[in-house]
């Protein structure tokens, strides 16, 4: 019974094996193109395929086996090969992730990284069966029970212990080294050459990974800050001169021209933008603070989402007008990464006891919180991993319930409709830097059900009122101007 038992271990841990790879694909899948509805169906539709293949070719006669022990050995194989493919894929990944420029061959790269583990899994499945039919049909049946355990395990140790904890490379030590307790269960009947060996090449893979050799042989000359979390991975990159003004002149700044002393970075959070410490990105970031205050016009309690570089936060900050302050940011290296390199900002937003850091799910909070704010600060850059669930007439109904009346919502950037707007808000106010495109200067809009007569009203023109019936929408184009006379101004100041 005991040795009955450790079968059943071995595949419960090949189980383990199986979903740690599936989940951490997917997530380097998403790093790279999104998690859309259609490259999650690749993904997971793939690794299907992989499992149903897999079990197809486990019972090719090429595969047919002798007896048990033939079985067992087969089933050992496969964990090896298990180990090989993470050390492989671990090896190569770099390239594909941050170097290749086609397209379809990153696509195809991942598909098959995805296929592989996925058919050996459906291969170890079938070969279970193998191991397990001279015992007795009832024992078969639990096969299944101990691969979706392992699984159930694997997964839930990948999300909540793993990538949170430790980061993406213990999902991958963990593969190899459940794969190879998977292998010395099943087959423990190896000399001991064998399984020294076999101790080598798992260490080995271990070590490999743990002391990041792929960034020893192959070392970054953007990426200068990278760590995982939960929602997405923290990275900051140093752009070059020539992508660094091509950016800073589509958001406004002036062509050519930078105007700053320190190396242009771009913070990242899963390979989508946060903020630049380009002056005038800065600038656009303190206009949340300039704009908003004066439409509230009585202290005020501020909620905002995402820390990113901690300038709009700080900018707040910096009016007596601001009560309270809640930054939630569901992150936590983008904290890192801001007191690292935007030091003046954190210890500004970090310093005053008006503020506080949250680190929780933006949903989450919205969801459970008590707190009722007067504005809300949102950023078109705010995704999950599954990049779904903001920008929704549900998030914003929920916002609501934590608005003080007549409060506002402040958006920087695109992801709101109309209709969205209409049904979800009596007062929205969106704010596009409309630089980045030119037609995007008639998306800047305040809504009201009350024509705007706060002492910023001067900035405000009556845009069109039959988008919102019984109400007003004002066009604001003095955001803009604030900002980039701000940027000019600063300009000025540093010019010889």
């Amino acid at each position: 019974m005991r040795e009955i038992w450790l079968i059943f271990l071995s595949i419960f841990a090949a189980g383990v094996v199986s979903l740690l790879l599936e989940l951490s694909l997917l997530r380097e899948f998403t790093y790279i193109f999104g998690s859309t509805a259609v490259s999650n169906a690749i993904i997971i539709s793939t690794f299907l395929v992989g499992l149903a293949g897999g079990a197809y070719l486990g019972t090719w006669g090429a595969f047919s086996v002798r007896d048990e022990m033939d079985a067992r050995r087969k089933f050992a194989f496969i964990q090896l090969f298990n180990i090989i493919f993470v050390v492989l894929f671990c090896l190569s990944k770099k390239y594909f992730v941050y170097e290749c420029q086609y397209a379809n061959l990153v696509r195809l790269y991942f598909i098959a990284s995805v296929l592989a583990p996925s058919v050996l899994a459906g291969m170890g499945y079938a070969i279970s069966v193998k191991i397990m039919h001279w015992r007795g049909e009832k024992f078969i049946t639990y096969i299944y029970a101990f691969s979706t355990l392992g699984s159930v395990v694997g997964g839930l140790a990948h999300g909540i212990i793993l990538v949170p904890l430790f980061g993406m490379r213990s999902t991958y030590i963990s593969a190899i080294i459940c794969a190879g307790i998977a292998l010395y269960l099943i087959y423990s009947f190896m000399t001991i050459i064998y399984k020294t060996l076999l101790a080598i090449i798992i260490i080995g893979a271990v070590a490999l990974i743990h002391f990041n050799v792929p960034e020893m042989l192959f070392p970054s000359n953007n990426v200068i800050y990278s760590k995982d979390s939960e929602f997405g991975i923290v990275e900051v990159w140093k752009l070059n001169n020539e992508t660094a003004r091509h950016i800073n002149s589509q958001i406004g700044g002036e062509d050519g021209d930078l105007g700053m002393n320190e190396a242009p970075l771009d913070l990242r959070v899963n390979n989508i933008h946060q903020s630049y410490n380009f002056p005038v990105d800065r600038s656009i970031h303190k206009q949340w603070a300039a704009t908003s205050l004066p439409i509230v016009n009585h202290p005020a309690s501020v909620l905002m989402f995402g820390y990113g570089s901690g300038v709009s936060a700080a900018a707040y900050l910096e009016s007596p007008l601001v009560q309270r302050m809640d930054i939630v940011e569901n992150c936590d290296p983008v904290i890192e990464a801001a007191s690292i390199f935007f030091p003046e900002e954190f210890r500004l937003v970090t310093g005053d006891k008006r503020a506080n850091i949250i680190v929780d799910d933006f949903r989450g909070y919205v969801r459970f919180t008590e707190k009722k704010y007067d504005i809300i600060a949102l950023d078109h850059s705010l995704q999950d991993p599954y990049s779904i669930g903001y920008f929704t007439v549900e998030f914003f109904e929920q916002l609501k319930d934590v608005m003080n009346p007549a409060g506002i919502v402040m958006l920087l950037g695109e992801g709101l409709s109309w209709n969205t707007t209409r049904m979800s808000f009596k007062y929205v106010y969106k704010n596009i830097n409309p630089q980045t495109e030119h037609d995007l200067r008639l998306n800047l809009f305040y809504l009201s059900d009350e024509r705007f007569s706060g002492p910023a009203s001067s900035d405000y023109q009556l845009a069109n009122d039959e988008l919102l019936p019984g109400g007003f929408i004002f066009s604001d184009e003095e955001v803009v101007r604030l900002s980039l006379a701000e940027y000019a101004e600063g300009r000025a100041r540093v010019s010889p």
